[in-house]
């Protein structure tokens, strides 16, 4: 079904052949407009323009090209957010080679594992990998050139001195750059996602999925030259590289790239950032830091209140949003200027979204898939709805296959973002699609107003004895107020009593909360101190839900429970810690 309805005009977003036009495009209208800011030594943001970005572009792909890479070879790019990863992998991508951004955080065996999988010709890096990329040279002959992000004792050569190569040798008439043809359809990137199943594939995407699903985002969500993001969410994830990087490339919007996490509010501020790509986790955490803020003392509770009601009734009466003025200290604290949150990656609670929307914030849900570029569906600025993923993608087909009794099935998608299929799987590839579909794996449904809903994992659906269908992530959600759980992963296991399937927790406690409220350090906190506290909350939720989806047992984690770099949970990992604790006894 392709929805024609989304309650108010799609913007009017033009299409571009390949990168290279989209970035000729941007710096015909923004050639001087300054972007890609990043701290200098003295701690200043400073930018460069898309003109001198798209020199560097150039001048780096003639250079890699001059070196002897033959077009289409793969080339890994590995390293933290910043301006040189975004010239490297642009570079790559319009020189006709094939771009495999890396984790920075997998393990040397996982590196070498993508390393020999994509058999990449050269690796662009930060300097604190070298000896991952030593190691894996030594071994295998494929891997011919490594090219730090800087200057370094054992290399030849670094990013920096190969754009100053090859703009030297464009200024000769060199011309490697400019005869590589882009073929928008072929493959772009290799982009290898384990997701939270632990079996890597290379997705492959072109130059036409990724600049349709630009479009298509756009079309959606107002995004223009006068914005600001700061990029937080690493950029070897097609989530941050498509709609926190190459989205701006497009539209001619300024990007910053944050320090650290910690760092952020710091970041904002020095930024005058307006936009922010999160997960739901950061924006969490961030709710969570203003109630406490607000709930400090009965004063500052009730001026919050009041705030609230003014704001209300001012909308009302005058049909005026005065949000950002009344809360204009808690917008001081996030740098004055944030203005709008996109959300992906997983699902965010209702009540995070409508809470900092009644701070002046515009929060804005969507959900997306490496495989599809990655956007799929996003709410609208006027037409939201804070417990659905939102609207599809304009021009995409979604269907719902094998719906249940209460409409929820598999998502199947048709449409101009949709991959080319797993890099040398062409098995694994026809498994996942179906009629010309491809098989998202995800479980939910369309609502009569458009907006899609995401229950689940198709392959985390518990079936119960009864033939009942519990989707782990709807219940996860349940426990997401709860003061003394921080993560719980939902799974199910054999009651030993009546041998029936039964629900169980994964708890990783919230250790700053029970300290606070037992009065010790978390380290003095043991689980007799713990079961009571959570075994109370756990009965107080299941009082609240249908009797197959209560929990019956829990296990208690001492460490956080492992995750992606884009902190979704690797539920593969999540083994049991210790017996089963009982909620009921």
């Amino acid at each position: 079904m392709i929805v024609k309805d989304y309650r108010y005009p799609l913007h009017e977003i033009e299409n571009r052949r390949d990168f290279r036009h989209m970035l000729d495009e941007t710096c015909r209208l923004f050639e001087h407009r300054e972007s890609f800011f990043e701290k200098d030594e003295a701690g200043v943001y400073r930018g460069i323009g898309f003109g001198e970005f798209r020199k560097n572009v150039k001048a780096l792909g003639e250079a890699l090209l001059a070196a002897g890479l033959q077009e289409r070879e793969r080339i890994g790019i590995m390293g933290r957010n910043c301006r040189t990863w975004a010239i490297a992998y642009y570079a790559v991508t319009s020189a006709n080679l094939i771009a495999v951004p890396i984790d920075k955080e997998l393990t040397p065996v996982e590196v070498e594992r993508i390393a020999e999988k994509a058999r990449i010709a050269a690796v662009i890096f930060d300097n604190r990998h070298s000896e991952i990329f030593r190691e894996i040279k030594k071994k295998n002959d494929f891997l011919k050139l490594l090219i730090p992000f800087q200057k370094g004792d054992d290399y030849d050569a670094d990013v920096g001195s190969m754009v100053s190569e090859g703009k030297k040798l464009l200024e000769k008439g060199s011309r490697y750059y400019e005869s590589a043809e882009i073929d928008p359809d072929a493959a772009t990137t290799v982009i290898f996602t384990s997701g939270t199943t632990g079996n890597p594939k290379g997705v492959m995407l072109s130059q036409r999925n990724i600049i349709a699903n630009i479009v298509q985002m756009r079309q959606l969500i107002w995004i223009d030259e006068t914005m600001t993001f700061l990029s937080v969410l690493p950029l070897h994830h097609v989530y941050e590289c498509t709609c926190g990087f190459l989205c701006q490339v497009h539209a001619g919007t300024r990007i910053a790239y944050a320090q650290s996490l910690k760092k952020i509010p710091d970041n904002l501020t020095e930024s005058g950032a307006t936009n922010l790509n999160v997960v739901p986790l950061l924006l969490e955490t961030m709710s969570r830091r203003i109630r406490e803020g607000i709930n400090r003392d009965r004063k500052t509770r009730f001026k919050f209140n009041m705030g609230l009601f003014i704001c209300s009734l001012v909308q009302l009466v005058l049909r005026k949003n005065i949000r950002r003025k009344v809360f204009h200290q808690i917008q001081e604290r996030f740098g004055g200027k944030l203005d709008l949150f996109i959300t992906g990656g997983a699902a965010i609670k209702p009540e995070v979204s409508s809470f900092l929307r009644k701070l002046g914030f515009r929060v804005l849900q969507g959900y997306g898939i490496t495989e599809c570029s990655p956007f799929l569906a996003a709410n609208r600025d006027r037409h939201y709805s804070d417990s659905a993923a939102g609207m599809p993608s304009p021009g995409c087909d979604i269907e719902i296959f094998d719906p249940d009794e209460t409409g929820v099935g598999e998502i199947g998608v048709k449409g101009p973002n949709v991959m080319l299929g797993y890099y040398e799987e062409p098995e694994l590839t026809a498994e996942v699609f179906r009629n010309g579909y491809f098989m998202t794996g995800d479980s939910g449904h369309l609502d009569g107003k458009g907006f899609l809903h995401i229950a689940g994992r198709k392959k985390d659906i518990i079936v119960t004895k009864n033939g009942k269908n519990i989707y782990p992530e709807e219940v996860e959600l349940l426990f997401a107020d709860c003061n003394h759980i921080e993560e719980i992963v939902i799974a199910e296991r054999k009651d030993p009593e009546s041998s029936d399937e039964v629900i169980a927790g994964h708890i990783y406690p919230d250790y700053e909360n029970l300290s606070e409220e037992l009065s010790r350090p978390a380290d003095a906190i043991d689980n007799a101190d713990i079961i009571p506290l959570i075994r109370r909350e756990i009965r107080e939720i299941n009082k609240h839900v249908i009797h197959y989806k209560r929990l019956r047992y829990f296990y208690l984690h001492r460490d956080p429970l492992p995750k992606t770099t884009t902190k979704k949970v690797k539920r593969y990992l999540v083994a049991p810690e210790g017996d089963p604790i009982p909620v009921y006894r």
